[in-house]
């Protein structure tokens, strides 16, 4: 059975597995398929139904063909399920768990978008899915100085068939600042309501899994950390492989939130024992499966699933892309050319790390609406690369293009600061450039700005990653920033003493969203002066039209093209050269 396992559409094997797996093949005679498992996961599909390389209706029709067969099969997923698409902002992922409960997942832990609604639309969604929700590390406190308690179990138990699998569920401390920090205050606002166990490098975080795991173990077979986590160095002491280091007395790691491919890598755990780690990429790309038996995960890989779909699952996503395209699928514009917030072909977040086209598209949008629309003479914009979070591809621009590429429908902000305070949000943002992705990594509008890489992030952040203050040895890596005179038709330098007006994402700039607490002490001019995606509809009106009569999003025909010496290049996927990045190796 094992053989035809691996055989099935592609079943593609971690190396660490590789070895272990031949051996166990060779062995299949009188193979008893009852004490084995079969566990198949997903993470951060982000509402994709059925976009990507695989469909839910797909992966139904996988798990019953295995079961059909005679296999114990559990379905469970790794976190970030309803936010993502304009699916979920339709309503609030209630659409995404039902598609889920149709698919017939058993399981899942909270990623940091299921934050995204706020705390009474995540506690909705839970309640509506038939799977169960856990969590080792989320609690919820009555007051200020009470050390709070859970808020869903730290781990269920499934049994499927006679072999008993405990899955512990584990959500990044990064959470408090990847969602609008808000959410997790009490109504007040005077204390943290919600949170998430971290402690002093991880050590909280580290008991927490520890002690679900022991508690675990004593009514399963296998105990599996079902982990939002994932392996990118903005959360490092929290990442997967941070916990495992620390913890013992589980099989497997079911990874998220980096969205990355990694199936079967071995880890060294606090015992020196290897714990088989594995993720599954994103947006349905992959359908993640390890295979337990004699007490040890005996496989970890990828299944490619293309072919026979599901058909109730499958009517069900027609009906909601549907549902969808009634309501989003209005023609806005077209874009000759993509507008990238992905490297071309590769699946490589360019607006997280660097300059790109979709980044500049939007933050060129909300400097215009700020002061052409809304009159309010803001001198630049900014806009995180977290909510940059698709390409406007080539062809017809729809509302639904654009909820895709800003899927938070996120308000913008408005606020004063400092020349200071704006160097020091710039430095925080460019902390990971040349070492991996960070969401706060800021596009402009009207300014630009200089990074060496050379130079090592040096900022101070709490535990949260949170800004503290600036470098320690007073070096910015950023450099060379300035401010767009539209009457000089000139980008002059910053003053640092002077103070600007700047127009953004209000998650950044009000709330202090994905660390950027320098904004705290700023004057708030305006906090919810429209959604963004409709920000973007319509800076894309505003576009000259072409031959068809639609506004073409081009560089010659945006409204930034009349303001002389304007960088503008829709047309570069790297974008118009507002950011440089000297030093990369």
């Amino acid at each position: 059975m094992l053989a035809k396992i691996m055989k099935r559409h592609s079943f593609r094997l971690g190396a660490a597995a590789l070895a272990l797996a031949a051996s166990l093949l060779a062995a299949q005679v009188g193979y008893a398929v009852k004490s084995r498992v079969i566990v198949l996961h997903t993470n951060d599909t982000h509402t994709h139904i059925d976009d990507g390389r695989v469909a839910f209706s797909e992966i139904a029709a996988e798990r019953a063909r295995y079961e059909a067969e005679g296999e114990n099969v559990i379905l469970v997923d790794a976190g970030d399920y309803v936010q993502g698409t304009a699916l979920g902002g339709y309503d609030s992922g209630r659409s995404a768990i039902e598609i889920m409960n149709a698919t017939g997942y058993r399981v899942a832990t909270l990623g940091n978008h299921e934050f995204d609604y706020g705390i009474k639309a995540m506690f909705a969604n839970a309640a509506h899915a038939t799977f169960q929700t856990v969590s080792c590390n989320f609690i919820e406190r009555k007051s200020a100085d009470d050390p709070g308690r859970l808020v869903f179990p730290a781990y269920t138990v499934v049994t499927s068939g006679t072999v008993r699998v405990a899955f512990v569920g584990v959500t990044t401390p990064t959470t408090l600042v990847s969602a609008k920090p808000s959410t997790f205050l009490d109504p007040t606002g005077t204390y943290r309501a919600y949170d998430f166990m971290a402690g002093e490098r991880g050590a909280m975080l580290y008991k927490a899994v520890q002690d679900a795991v022991n508690d675990a173990a004593r009514h399963a077979d296998y105990v599996i950390v079902l982990g939002h986590l994932g392996i990118s160095p903005d959360c490092a002491d929290y990442m997967s492989t941070d916990v495992i280091a620390h913890t013992t007395n589980f099989v497997a790691l079911v990874d998220g939130h980096s969205h990355s491919e990694y199936t079967g890598s071995r880890v060294r755990n606090a015992a020196g024992k290897d714990v088989i780690l594995t993720q599954s990429g994103s947006y349905l790309g992959l359908l993640g499966c390890l295979v337990l038996e004699d007490g040890q995960c005996v496989m970890a890989g990828t299944i490619y699933t293309r072919g026979k779909k599901d058909a109730k699952v499958s009517r069900l996503e027609k009906e909601l892309s549907d549902a969808v395209e009634r309501q989003l699928g209005v023609k806005i514009a077209r874009a000759p050319a993509t507008l990238c917030a992905y490297r071309p072909g590769a699946n490589e977040r360019l607006a997280r790390k660097q300059g790109c086209s979709a980044g500049d598209f939007a933050a060129d949008a909300v400097l215009w609406y700020a002061n052409e629309k809304a009159g309010l003479a803001c001198d630049f914009a900014m806009m995180n690369g977290g909510n940059v979070r698709a390409d406007v591809p080539a062809g017809d621009v729809t509302l639904k293009v654009l909820r895709t590429v800003q899927p938070f429908a996120g308000d913008i902000g408005i606020v004063e600061a400092n020349g200071r305070q704006i160097l020091d949000a710039l430095e925080f943002g460019a902390q990971a450039v040349g070492d991996g992705e960070f969401g706060g990594f800021l596009h402009v509008a009207g300014l630009s700005y200089t990074v060496d890489a050379t130079v090592k992030p040096s900022v101070h952040v709490d535990a949260t990653g949170t800004w503290l203050s600036g470098p320690s040895n007073g070096v910015y890596r950023v450099r060379d920033v300035k401010v767009y005179n539209r009457k000089a038709g000139a980008f002059e330098p910053i003053n640092p003493n002077a103070v600007y007006r700047i127009a953004g994402n209000a998650f950044t700039l009000v709330e202090g969203g994905d660390g950027f607490a320098m904004f705290r002490s700023t004057k708030k001019v305006e906090n919810g002066l429209a959604m963004d995606y409709l920000v973007l509809a319509e800076y894309a009106k505003a576009f000259r039209r072409g031959a068809d009569g639609t506004p073409a999003l081009t560089s010659a025909n945006a409204p930034f093209a009349s303001f002389a010496n304007y960088p503008l290049n829709y047309e570069n996927p790297d974008g118009a050269g507002r950011i440089t990045i000297k030093g990369l190796r």
